[in-house]
C-alpha cells in the first residue's frame, strides 16, 4: 500500500438525463465519509456537472457528443484504482482502452431485450464488481451463474432528504404555512420531446386548477437539460433546475412526475403523495415502474393525455385532506432500503484489493 488517495472514476454518461450522474454523486459522497482523502472524479457529457460536483468532486465534461473521444486520456492522467461504468456499456473498442485497474458497474434493471443485451456483453467478463441498485424481487431476472460471484443487491441508490436544507429551500421560494406545495418536475430534461409534452399537460393542469385552489404554489422544473420557453402562466413559478430537488420534493405536499428512477425513489424516501404522468423510453419501463406504487396504494398514474382527471384529481386531494392523510399513512409501512453506504463500502473494497 502506498499514502497515495484511493481514486475512483465514475463514467457518468449523462447526455440527456442525470440518472447516471446523481447515482455516482450518491456513492461518492459516501465513499468519502469512509475514505475522506479519497479522489474521486467524474466523466459526464453533461453540463451541469460541474454544479452538481460543486467543490466535492473533480468533473471532465466530455465535448465530444457523439463520441468518448477524451476518455482514454482521462483514464491516463487520472491513474484510477477503480472505473465505474454506470447503465450504459461501451459500444467501441475506444471506450474500454487499456487500463490495469480495477472495474466495476452499476447494473439498473431494463426491459427485457435490453437487459438481455446486457448479460450477454462481452464487456462484464472484464468486470470486477456488480452493484445493482435494486432489490432482488424487484430486479426480476435470474442472472447468469458467470456473475453470481461478483454481483450485489445493493438496493436504490437515492440521496436522503436533510431537514437543514428543506429549511434552505422554505426561504428561498418564500414558502408560506398554509400554502399548498405542488411541485412539477421532469428529472433532467434532456428527452425533449417527451418533456415538451410533459410540460403541456402540466400547464394545462395548472390552469384548471389555479382558480380552484387559493393556496396553490406550483413551482415547476424544468430540468438543467431542457432548453425551450414554457409560457410563465398566473400562479406559477417556473425554475431552470434545483440541485436539491430531492429536499424540495420533501416539503412538497403533491408532486407531478415522469417514472424516472431517481425521481420514483426520491419520492418514496420522501413518502411525498405523486401523480406520475410515466413516458416511453428504449430501455427503462417507467411505466411498470409507477403502477406496483400505485397498487400499494402510494401514487396515481396517469396517461399525458389525461389533463382533466389530472387536475380533478388534484382539487379533490386539495379539498379532502383525508385522502392524503391516508396516503402517508400508508407511506410509513413502505420501507425501503437505501444501497449508498453498500455499494462505497463495496468500491472501497475492491479499491484495496
Amino acid at each position: 500500500m502506498t499514502n497515495q488517495p484511493t481514486r475512483f472514476l465514475f463514467n457518468a454518461h449523462n447526455r440527456r438525463g442525470l440518472g447516471h450522474l446523481m447515482r455516482g454523486l450518491n456513492i461518492a459522497r459516501e465513499i468519502r465519509r469512509i475514505s475522506p482523502d479519497a479522489d474521486i472524479l467524474f466523466y459526464s457529457r453533461s453540463e451541469s456537472a460541474a454544479e452538481l460536483c460543486g467543490d466535492q468532486f473533480g468533473c471532465f465534461i466530455e465535448e465530444d457528443l457523439e463520441r468518448n473521444q477524451h476518455w482514454a486520456g482521462v483514464i491516463d492522467s487520472f491513474n484510477p484504482d477503480v472505473i465505474i461504468y454506470d447503465t450504459l456499456l461501451p459500444k467501441e473498442a475506444a471506450d474500454t482502452p487499456p487500463y490495469s485497474g480495477r472495474i466495476a458497474y452499476i447494473m439498473r434493471k431494463c426491459k427485457p431485450d435490453r437487459q438481455r443485451e446486457i448479460f450477454n456483453h462481452p464487456f462484464l467478463a472484464s468486470v470486477d464488481l456488480i452493484l445493482i441498485p435494486h432489490e432482488p424481487d424487484e430486479f426480476g431476472y435470474s442472472l447468469p451463474d458467470a456473475f453470481n460471484a461478483k454481483a450485489s443487491f445493493v438496493g436504490p441508490i437515492i440521496r436522503h432528504a436533510e431537514i437543514h436544507l428543506q429549511k434552505i429551500l422554505r426561504d428561498k421560494y418564500r414558502l408560506k404555512p398554509g400554502e399548498f406545495l405542488l411541485t412539477s418536475t421532469v428529472g433532467g430534461g434532456g428527452f425533449e420531446d417527451k418533456a415538451r409534452v410533459f410540460f403541456e399537460t402540466i400547464l394545462e393542469v395548472h390552469q384548471q386548477i389555479y382558480s380552484r385552489i387559493p393556496n396553490l404554489r406550483h413551482l415547476v422544473i424544468k430540468g438543467p437539460n431542457f432548453t425551450e420557453f414554457l409560457p410563465q402562466l398566473e400562479g406559477i413559478e417556473i425554475i431552470g433546475s434545483e440541485a436539491e430537488m430531492v429536499n424540495l420534493l420533501a416539503i412538497s405536499d403533491l408532486v407531478i412526475a415522469e417514472g424516472g428512477y431517481n425521481t420514483v425513489n426520491e419520492i418514496r424516501l420522501a413518502k411525498t403523495p405523486a401523480i406520475f404522468l410515466p413516458s416511453d423510453r428504449n430501455y427503462d419501463d417507467q411505466r411498470e415502474r409507477v403502477l406496483e406504487l400505485e397498487a400499494k396504494g402510494l401514487a396515481f398514474v396517469y396517461a399525458q393525455s389525461d389533463g382533466f382527471q389530472i387536475a380533478e384529481q388534484i382539487i379533490n386531494l386539495h379539498s379532502n385532506k383525508t385522502l392524503l392523510v391516508n396516503l402517508r399513512q400508508r407511506y410509513a409501512s413502505d420501507s425501503i432500503r437505501t444501497g449508498n453506504n453498500v455499494a462505497a463500502q463495496k468500491l472501497v473494497g475492491l479499491a484495496m484489493k
